[in-house]
């Protein structure tokens, strides 16, 4: 069964691609664009060569929810890939249970990784939408909004598994993100390291009068909390909460899977991921061999390892 089932015509503009998405209202705005777009085409056929890949450890409603909830899914399935490009052996993802099972050379369970991709939200905390060809303020406080959200979302999801029996409590757990439908950038630090550890913004610090410095130090400031407009706050500080323990680490991605590297040996090179510093369960450093990595170290979070070169594709060569 082919990733892009639909026999959809070929669409060279945007006025077919609206006319497709009206006469298919329940499908995901994504999925019929990079199942029908010309100019899609090369991203498509790549796609479907992941899903050769991946398919034999995808739950039996992939296929479907992939029409509909087309980044979740895709987010997912890029993950997947990765991991198996990496010499992770995977499980059979299971309906009700996490997305991953990474199993050990017995062919035991390791790792869980549960997957999300968050979206903008609603009501007045939404992530507004970006402006194209404008001049606007990065919605940080409202995209990390979104990203605590999804972090909680997952963080029950983890407390479920553990109730239905699908974990063990001395497991590690992991936490992977696709925070792309925000569109916005993240402002000179991931903003999942705010989520986590409560930092705030960039802060410039000078002399007042007197002698100036010839060389000011800048330094992150502290945000434990954002007040939400309804006037609730919002803790900034997800691995200090003991509850949170059992969350070994966190897998951050500011990209789309279509925007991600493709070759087998670059992908996973964008993510950023975080290790737990309080985990139960902690996984090695270098457990993931991909992506950024960090660590909170004697009270500073630092980046203990950098990401190899790749090259970001051209969604639109075709």
């Amino acid at each position: 069964m082919k990733l892009f089932s639909d026999n959809f015509p070929e669409v060279k503009s945007d006025e077919e691609l609206q006319a497709l998405m009206n006469l298919h209202p329940d499908y995901d705005a994504g999925y019929l664009c990079q199942a029908s777009y010309v100019l899609r085409n090369k991203t498509k056929v790549w796609m479907e060569r992941l899903w050769k890949q991946y398919q034999s450890h995808a739950d039996s409603h992939f296929l479907e929810e992939f029409k509909r909830q087309f980044t979740q899914r895709a987010w997912e399935l890029y993950l997947g890939t990765t991991l198996l490009n990496n010499g992770f052996k995977l499980g059979k993802q299971k309906d009700d249970g996490p997305d991953f099972e990474i199993l050990n050379d017995e062919g035991k369970p390791s790792v869980w990784i549960e997957a999300i991709a968050v979206k903008k939200g609603t009501g007045n905390d939404r992530v507004p939408d970006l402006a194209y060809g404008t001049v606007s303020n990065i919605p940080t406080d409202e995209m990390v909004l979104r990203i605590a959200a999804g972090l909680d979302t997952k963080y029950k999801k983890y407390c479920s598994d553990i109730k239905n029996g699908f974990i063990k409590e001395n497991e590690p757990y992991v936490i992977a993100l696709d925070r792309s439908e925000l569109e916005h950038v993240d402002a000179l630090l991931p903003n999942i390291l705010k989520a986590l550890f409560g930092i705030g913004t960039l802060a410039l610090r000078v002399r007042v009068g007197g002698k100036r410095v010839k060389r000011p130090k800048s330094s992150w400031t502290s945000q434990f909390e954002i007040i939400k407009r309804s006037g609730s706050s919002v803790p900034m500080l997800f691995f200090e909460n003991p509850e949170h323990a059992g969350i070994s680490a966190v897998i951050y991605t500011m990209d789309h899977v279509i925007n991600s590297p493709r070759g087998p040996k670059q992908m996973g090179q964008n993510f950023t991921i975080v290790h737990n510093p309080y985990a139960k369960n902690p996984l090695l450093d270098s457990f993931f061999p991909f992506g950024n990595i960090y660590k909170a170290e004697d009270g500073f979070v630092k980046k203990i390892i950098t990401r190899k070169a790749f090259i970001k594709p051209n969604p639109f060569s075709y």
